[in-house]
């Protein structure tokens, strides 16, 4: 991690305050907080950071970025004061960013953002030094926070890019202007804030491609289908798999155990991938598609492509006492959910399917579809669905109608009881639903 004179960040954030000593970290959670490190209090709608300056005092901070207007204690912090904390942190992170010469690779999209992310930069890793964004910090303050504490030496960084409303991605290419953007499918997340659907979210989405530095936009198929996709001037290619695409310029099948890269010009290069699951294989040729568009020949991506890993609870598999169970606990939308549902590996002889799927949040006017949809795949993948929330009862409704068991949960608790009363020896289990659902914690004691 890079290492800054604090008097140097002040200059920067326009304050005159001369403070000797090194900044060593960036912080936003007094959870985290190292000594050395830079507090920055964000206010968010149920927590103040002017709140936690004292423990952060306690933990070796250095200072804090506070509001201009805070009156309390310093606590022995030397407090840069400014008009708005978060602009702050974008505007340092953008001055920060622009005295490094490293390549930005852009990631967005509704579905498999973080998968892909992890992919392309353990494909780059075989020829770049590469920095990314760690887990899902892709927010308006993961981001900046993100640059601010890396190493600094980078050639590449691959920046996964979220959003909940429009423009907030424009905010971050502004920060870090991507040289090549990936946009992966469009879903219905967040919709809640979008009442044009998956227009509006495309659109928000699609702002990665906007900025005049990018010079190449790589869309998922079915990205290319919505009108925003001509944002921006920069050059557009599209990838997906061979069976759903029609005329792609990057596409991946496969025959028996090997697959097929293809590009439009007519290369193909035949490889092993360590995962069958289609959406992941989709995840994999776009990565692959970013990883050729920086320069990177087959030779160099095939022998990384062996060391791919599917990310924490994202299709994670993870056996107990002869039960498989297949994590992608982390958040859910129907794309999402019906990719895993349609993915579920074969249960061992006379075993079962069973989906524990948690409600899908922030759809708004699109919740009962959305989970009408879902059903109706489960009611073909699955021997048996336990569900959790009170948004689900339309996917029960659709079990019994197709006669098929079902059991409808409103509390943790019982869902995660009732899992471990079901699933048997041989069993498949798929846990999957809104972060909120946290059903990832059905695995842990």
């Amino acid at each position: 991690m890079a290492e800054f004179d604090f008097i140097q960040i002040a200059n920067w954030l326009g304050s005159d305050l001369k403070v000797s000593g090194k900044v060593r970290g960036f912080k936003q959670d007094s959870k985290g907080v190292l000594p050395g490190d830079l507090f920055f209090a964000l206010k968010g709608e149920k927590v103040d950071g002017h709140a936690y300056l004292e423990e952060v005092a306690a933990k070796g901070a250095v200072g804090a970025v506070v509001s201009r207007g805070y009156k309390g204690e310093e606590y022995g912090l030397s407090l840069l004061r400014v008009e708005d904390v978060l602009a702050s942190l974008h505007q340092l992170a953008k001055t920060v960013h622009g005295l490094r010469s490293v390549r930005i690779v852009g990631v967005t999209g509704s579905v498999g953002k973080t998968t892909t992310k992890e992919f392309i930069a353990t494909l780059l890793e075989g020829k770049f030094r590469v920095g990314k964004t760690p887990g899902n910090a892709n927010s308006q303050v993961g981001v900046p926070l993100s640059i601010l504490n890396s190493e600094g030496n980078e050639e590449v960084f691959v920046m996964e890019m979220g959003m909940s409303q429009p423009h907030e991605i424009e905010k971050l290419i502004d920060i870090a202007p991507p040289e090549v953007a990936i946009v992966t499918k469009i879903a219905l997340a967040h919709a809640a804030f979008f009442p044009d659907g998956l227009e509006g979210i495309a659109a928000a989405k699609n702002e990665i491609l906007s900025h005049p530095s990018t010079r190449l936009g790589i869309l998922n198929h079915q990205v290319a289908q919505f009108s925003s996709a001509q944002t921006g001037n920069c050059l557009k290619m599209t990838y997906g798999l061979e069976e759903e695409t029609g005329d792609c310029d990057f596409m991946l099948c496969r025959e028996g155990a090997n697959y097929y890269a293809k590009e439009r010009e007519g290369r193909t290069s035949a490889f092993e991938l360590p995962f069958a699951a289609s959406h992941l294989r989709e995840n994999f040729i776009g990565a692959a598609a970013v990883a050729r568009a920086m320069g990177m020949q087959w030779s160099e991506i095939i022998p990384q492509a062996s060391k791919l890993t599917v990310f924490m609870r994202r299709f994670e598999r993870i056996e107990r006492e002869g039960i498989v169970f297949i994590n992608d606990s982390y958040n859910a939308n129907a794309t999402s959910m019906k990719a895993a549902l349609t993915n579920l590996p074969e249960p061992r002889a006379g075993g079962k399917r069973i989906a524990v799927l948690g409600a899908m949040k922030e759809l708004g006017l699109y919740t009962e579809q959305s989970h009408r949809d879902v059903a109706a795949i489960a009611l073909e993948n699955v021997d048996l669905l336990l569900c959790l929330g009170e948004e689900c009862q339309t996917m029960v409704d659709i079990f019994e109608k197709g006669e098929k068991p079902v059991e409808h949960f409103l509390e943790f608790e019982a869902i995660k009881r009732r899992v471990f009363e079901v699933a048997q020896e041989g069993d498949v289990v798929l846990l999957k639903g809104s972060n909120s659902k946290k059903l990832w914690l059905v695995l842990e004691d």
